[in-house]
């Protein structure tokens, strides 16, 4: 299969510089993938010749580096053939909608139902040159869109450039005082006497040791912006975005606040409507790693979660 290669023109800004300067500082390049890339007879190219990571880079030059992951193409996921609901794809990405249910990465007791192996099943018959790169992740319980690179430069780009944004749609329980709202409660995972990772309240951080605090293994700064779509009697419909992506940040900010998800056992929310947390990734924008394309992408909510959202709709409260 014929290989695909990232291609640019080599700008002022690294005049003189290294190729391996190019590749930590642009590129994003981990030294794991520096070092496949170097020793692929074809991965790095200046002007149409094999070149090394110490080579030096001159305004004007061309610059080929191999995309395909070789290292890590499919040793480490099972593939397995399931269901895919594709809403996007191109040579170097793939964007899915995950239904509820459906754990991203492979864990204990989801060696092989995970998305991650159902997108290696399906590149195994499409593109075995890919590889997956899940950008950000949606907890099992969560529907909506999930973006996957096909290779380690696109992931790279994306999420150095940090361009990818979500928004979610959700049902909390409770009356809001106020239509739009923040919250800024830190996050710190523990785990419980069972080795079950779990999520609390960190300390508040004044604005100095916020830095500090972003580095901590166990604790994460985390925002959450929320507007209230529709007020119930007892619930209320919510558009919630997060600058930070914090495992069950949104899940948990809103109990926090007194205000759980519809169907959260997890953080207390009331159960009797749905079986699982109301929260659903509806609406993803990105900016295309290679082209700089604009790209943006909606799911409809699934069954469950859109007739809990069109109650909310019916009542005409606002």
């Amino acid at each position: 299969m014929m290989k695909r290669y990232h291609t640019i023109t080599v700008p002022p800004a690294y005049d003189g510089r290294t190729l391996f300067s190019y590749l930590k500082k642009e590129l994003a390049f981990s030294a794991a993938k520096i070092s496949s890339v170097k020793y692929d007879s074809g991965g790095l190219l200046l002007n149409g010749e094999r070149v090394t990571v110490g080579a030096a880079l001159h305004t004007g030059d061309r610059l080929s580096v191999l995309l395909t992951d070789s290292e890590n193409r499919g040793n480490r996921l099972i593939p397995n053939e399931m269901p895919l609901s594709i809403l996007y794809e191109d040579e170097d990405l793939i964007a899915l909608a995950k239904p509820s249910g459906v754990v991203c990465h492979p864990s204990k007791g989801h060696l092989v139902d995970s998305l991650a192996s159902g997108l290696r099943a399906y590149f195994d018959r499409t593109d075995p040159e890919a590889s997956v790169h899940l950008i950000g992740r949606l907890d099992k319980e969560t529907s909506g869109i999930v973006l996957s690179a096909k290779n380690a430069v696109a992931a790279a780009i994306l999420m150095r450039n940090d361009t990818v944004r979500k928004t979610y749609t959700a049902a909390a329980e409770g009356v809001f005082g106020e239509k739009k709202g923040i919250i800024t409660i830190p996050m710190r995972y523990v785990r419980d006497e069972a080795g079950i990772l779990r999520v609390e309240a960190g300390e508040e951080k004044s604005r100095e040791s916020e830095a500090q605090a972003s580095e901590s293994r166990d604790e994460k700064t985390a925002v959450t912006e929320y507007q209230v779509l529709s007020q119930r009697e007892d619930y209320a419909v919510l558009l919630v975005r997060i600058p930070t992506g914090r495992m069950h940040q949104i899940r948990f900010h809103m109990a926090e606040t007194g205000h759980p998800l519809l169907g959260d056992r997890v953080y207390g929310g009331p159960t009797d409507r749905i079986g699982r947390a109301a929260l659903h990734a509806g609406e993803l924008s990105f900016r295309h790693p290679f082209t700089g394309e604009e790209i943006h992408l909606a799911a409809a909510p699934p069954e469950d979660l859109k007739e809990l959202l069109k109650q909310g709709e019916e009542t005409g409260q606002t």
